[in-house]
């Protein structure tokens, strides 16, 4: 691939960024739900988890689902503590983690 960007980081990056999207500008009531917690913790977690040298693939799930949490804390967290906390907010700013760590993982990808 060009520029050395693996298809999967590429996948999630641009998944982050229209599922951010599409949640802000909303949808009927379930599917809000799971693609709210597709944006809120799977993507930011797999994003970062793809940043360890992580071979089980059990282990891997449950760091996905860990770090999608633990992030998910830390910026509503600093959100409500600096008095900004909006849940727009909050997705645009696990949606920016989610790019970040896929840009950092192009970073180190070897290119084919």
């Amino acid at each position: 691939m060009s520029g050395g960007v693996s298809r999967p980081t590429l996948a999630l990056g641009l998944a982050a960024v229209a599922l951010s999207v599409v949640t802000l500008v909303g949808l009927p009531g379930p599917l809000q739900a799971l693609v709210a917690l597709a944006v809120l913790v799977l993507l930011p977690g797999q994003a970062l988890v793809r940043l360890m040298p992580v071979t089980d693939g059990a282990l891997g799930a449950l760091l996905m689902v860990a770090l999608g949490i633990a992030s998910l804390t830390a910026v509503s967290t600093a959100m409500f503590y600096l008095t900004v906390w909006s849940w727009q907010g909050c997705v645009v700013a696990m949606g920016a983690i989610t790019v970040l760590a896929c840009v950092a993982r192009a970073g180190t990808e070897v290119p084919a």
